[in-house]
């Protein structure tokens, strides 16, 4: 069974009922339920999502002013959104895309469809969240590497100075303490 979490929000009781029992039985996933956007708000506030399926047309709220409000608070990596509707028609496409879906499926839904596009969106949240993974780890890397040449030329002057005959020279004892003190 997947560990994780999918949101599907729909106005229809009926269709939210087949979208959950799909995804349980084709895909494993677990999945939580809500019938309105004030729902989906809420169960955002609460619980860690790994992605939503959202029917456009709801009462209240349509789901574009949903996604509009959950995209300033996660971007489309962090959180894909999968908008469903029954409504084809390229304008309304292109409209959810525009303000932040990640994907579209049009009803009735093929469950296999979704399963195959739902698993695509969390490959691919997973493998950014990983890239940004080795990015920190690169740049903390080049840190360390930084710091230990900060630390050891200056050390290596002063071993220098140290091992050199003693000397008066006024010249070598500045550089000797400048090494120290860096």
């Amino acid at each position: 069974m997947s560990s994780q979490t999918i949101l599907v929000v729909d106005d229809s009781e009926f269709d939210r009922g087949l979208l959950v029992k799909a995804l349980a039985k084709k895909g494993g996933f677990h999945t939580l339920e809500a019938g309105s956007g004030a729902e989906c708000h809420k169960i955002l506030a609460t619980r860690k999502i790994d992605l939503i399926l959202m029917d456009i047309m709801m009462p209240g709220s349509f789901g574009t002013e949903v996604l509009i409000k959950i995209r300033e608070r996660f971007n489309p990596i962090e959180l894909p959104i999968i908008m469903v509707t029954a409504r084809g028609d390229a304008s309304d496409v292109i409209g959810c895309l525009h303000n932040g879906a990640n994907d579209y499926i049009t009803k009735p839904v093929s469950f296999d469809i979704a399963i195959s596009r739902i698993s695509t969106h969390l490959k691919l949240a997973e493998a950014s969240r990983e890239m940004s993974r080795l990015q920190q780890m690169a740049a903390l890397d080049a840190m360390i590497t930084t710091y230990n040449h900060e630390i050891n030329n200056p050390l290596a002057v002063a071993i220098a100075s140290l091992n050199a005959p003693l000397s008066t020279d006024q010249v070598a004892m500045e550089r000797l303490k400048n090494s120290l003190w860096r």
